[in-house]
């Protein structure tokens, strides 16, 4: 099969809309029941319209098995680079978990939140890429 030509196939997104619009509506609801700023209605309609495309795809991506794997995948030097740099990244960012969890049980302060650590991974991993491309590219 030619996967450049290949249409993809909807049955995976139909299958996957009925459960997606159920989570979603619970998530809503659950939402609107935990939530206290605004009012229930809108806090329902806007948890379950924002999380209902998220798990629709999630859920086409489970069940569609048509997505070939690239041939030889491991063996290119690109990805040789990004699991060199996202290991070295890794290590990194559990590092400065560790230290931060650290400061904040002796400062006894609320820990960092998540996204800082999200964001310090991704700059990691960005910039040990782009000096292993210019390094050995």
């Amino acid at each position: 099969m030619d996967t450049t030509t290949a249409r993809p196939s909807l049955k995976p997104w139909l299958v996957a809309a009925g459960p997606a619009l159920l989570l979603a509506l619970g998530v809503g609801g659950v939402a609107a029941r935990v939530r206290a700023d605004a009012p229930d209605g809108v806090t329902f309609a806007v948890f379950a319209a924002l999380t209902f495309p998220f798990l629709l795809a999630f859920g086409a991506l489970l069940l569609d098995r048509t997505v070939p794997s690239p041939e030889q995948h491991e063996d290119s030097v690109e990805s040789q680079w990004l699991t060199r740099a996202s290991s070295a990244a890794f290590f990194d960012t559990v590092a400065a978990m560790g230290l931060t969890l650290f400061a904040t049980s002796v400062l006894d302060t609320d820990g960092a939140p998540l996204l800082v650590f999200v964001v310090l991974a991704l700059a990691d991993l960005s910039i040990r890429l782009a000096v292993l491309r210019r390094r050995e590219g």
